[in-house]
């Protein structure tokens, strides 16, 4: 007898054999039991998790010599042929090559005729939403009023793809995504049975790469055994299966709680010359991180990782050495890098990025808890008194502010917080949001500091329909997002208007290169410095930055 495979070997043959389907199955064996079998079903899922399969069973049941009956002997002819695809009364029928309007008048003309030996006629349409819309259209009146011996199984991976007419007729059944614990288990025993002997750590190598599915999960096993042989390793299965070790994810998280970088560097270059798959890498990457965050803040994180307990008690102890912060940063940065990974020509390039990031960065805080410093800041600045907060900014070029009176802005508490006045017909230029730039950050400085040294790190870059473009480097992207939460917006255009005389919305988009159009010669707290040292100080901690000196006039 020639070879069967494990995904066929070890195909249910029962309905108390399919895997993860009780919802399915016991509809199903209640519906033969008390004669209540529609006329059509829909089962849809996931690939491998049993849709045919139970197509199969449920057909063995319906024309079985013993029945209808929900435990198909399995020993009589019909049985037998049906699970070998070869009953007449049972059609599998490939949708995908068996898609046009042609096929479905040819079945619906063979629907006519009663079964040769069994009960029922049952056609399995696998795929069934290659159809095209002539064919589910000739369907239709089909379904809506076949023949009492005429039973439809569509079986289908895109559910939405079938058309609402279609699913109105139907009895649907969503197949649900394989657990980690119902595969293993189901392995386990295929590896009794055919006598394997598999690390366990290799046997959930293999159960991770399946997704979900048995069938692939079967079939990597049956790959496995033909080149290990009877003794499966997990070098051999991450090797063999393209899949990155448990191993290697907890030696890559140990560089980065140590900040490692030359060792970082070193494994990125072993995992790349061992031939690994970049995009496969990162997905694993990110899924460690994930399960470091779900240990970090979940309360059962076993319910919640598919992984062994001892791997998940390995997790929990990385998950300590990190907060849930910086857990979210690093996997934002591996998002980012695996859209850098399919778009470069160097793959290399973007991981090796990352790694240096992740392994160089500094104790994180969130955008929020900076901001709320920020805001107390703000106020302490209010606090001292700043006899500037409600004075015009006066620097050595008073003459020409004399003859530009829009430069000698006064911008008071009630004018950042009433609303815009009537609109004006719009008479401002891009040129003349350049010029009063420098006037724009100076008037801003005195009230809200922040918002005006956030924007000293932009450039105006368009205006368009009273919208106002202002532009950002990348590496000032943390600026654009603090500017966009707080009302620190509104400051803005408030301020906008209260130089120009005009409704203008402002907007913050990150650029390349970023054109220097404007510039600000003197730091914009210069002026306070004496008022609001401490605060200015106590600031530039949290970012890291030096006040400049002023240079000579």
């Amino acid at each position: 007898m020639s070879y069967i495979v494990f995904a066929r070997k070890w195909r249910p043959k029962d309905f108390e054999s399919v895997l993860g389907q009780e919802h399915v199955v016991t509809t199903l064996k209640n519906a033969i039991s008390q004669n209540r079998v529609a006329h059509a079903y829909l089962f849809s899922g996931p690939r491998g998790v049993g849709k045919t399969t139970t197509a199969r069973i449920f057909a063995m049941g319906l024309n079985c010599k013993n029945g209808p009956t929900p435990t198909p002997c399995g020993s009589c002819d019909s049985c037998k042929e049906t699970a070998n695809a070869t009953n007449l009364d049972v059609l599998e029928i490939d949708g995908a090559s068996n898609r046009g309007i042609d096929e479905v008048r040819t079945l619906r003309e063979n629907i006519k005729f009663a079964p040769s030996q069994g009960k029922f006629k049952v056609y399995i349409i696998d795929e069934v939403h290659m159809l095209t819309e002539e064919a589910f259209n000739a369907l239709l009146k089909t379904l809506e009023e076949p023949p009492s011996h005429v039973v439809f199984i569509f079986a289908t991976t895109r559910p939405y793809k079938v058309p609402p007419t279609i699913l109105s007729r139907c009895q649907r059944f969503d197949f649900k995504r394989l657990t980690i614990d119902e595969i293993a288990g189901k392995l386990k025993d295929i590896a009794k049975s055919e006598k394997l002997e598999i690390q366990e750590e290799a046997l959930y190598t293999v159960v991770r790469a399946a997704e979900g599915s048995m069938r692939d999960a079967e079939s990597m096993l049956d790959q496995l055994v033909s080149f290990c042989g009877r003794k499966i390793d997990l070098e051999s299965a991450a090797s063999i299966l393209g899949m990155i070790g448990q191993e290697v994810l907890f030696d890559f998280t140990d560089k980065v709680i140590t900040k490692d970088t030359a060792g970082i560097l070193k494994l990125v270059d072993r995992i790349i010359s061992g031939g690994k798959d970049m995009p496969q890498f990162l997905n694993s990457l990110i899924g460690h991180f994930r399960n470091l965050l779900i240990a970090k803040v979940g309360e059962d994180p076993q319910s919640l990782i598919d992984l062994p307990k001892e791997s998940i008690e390995r997790i929990s102890a990385q998950a300590n050495s990190f907060t849930s912060e910086s857990l979210l940063y690093i996997l934002s940065i591996l998002a980012n890098t695996q859209d850098a990974v399919r778009r470069a020509i160097s793959q290399r390039i973007p991981l090796e990025l990352a790694a240096i990031r992740l392994t160089r960065r500094e104790d994180l805080s969130s955008l929020s808890s900076i901001l709320s410093r920020l805001s107390e800041i703000e106020k302490r600045l209010e606090a001292k008194g700043n006899p500037h907060a409600t004075q015009p900014h006066v620097q050595d070029s008073r003459r020409e502010e004399k003859s530009n009176p829009e430069k000698n802005l006064n911008l008071s508490e009630e004018q950042f917080t009433v609303g815009v006045g009537v609109k004006n017909p719009l008479d401002v230029s891009f040129e003349r949001i350049c010029e009063i730039w420098p006037t724009l950050l100076r008037g801003i400085t005195p009230k809200k500091m922040s918002v005006a040294i956030f924007l000293q790190a932009a450039q105006p870059l368009k205006l368009e329909e009273r919208i106002l473009t202002i532009a950002f480097a990348r590496e000032s992207r943390f600026n654009k997002e603090a500017l966009e939460a707080n009302g620190n917006r509104r400051v803005i255009e408030n301020a906008l208007n209260e130089i120009l005389n005009q409704e203008l919305r402002v907007d913050f988009k990150i650029v390349e290169a970023l054109e220097k159009k404007v510039s600000v010669e003197e730091p914009l707290y210069e002026e306070y410095k004496e008022e609001t040292h401490e605060v200015i100080k106590s600031a530039l901690d949290i970012f890291g930055g030096n006040l400049k000196k002023k240079g000579p006039a």
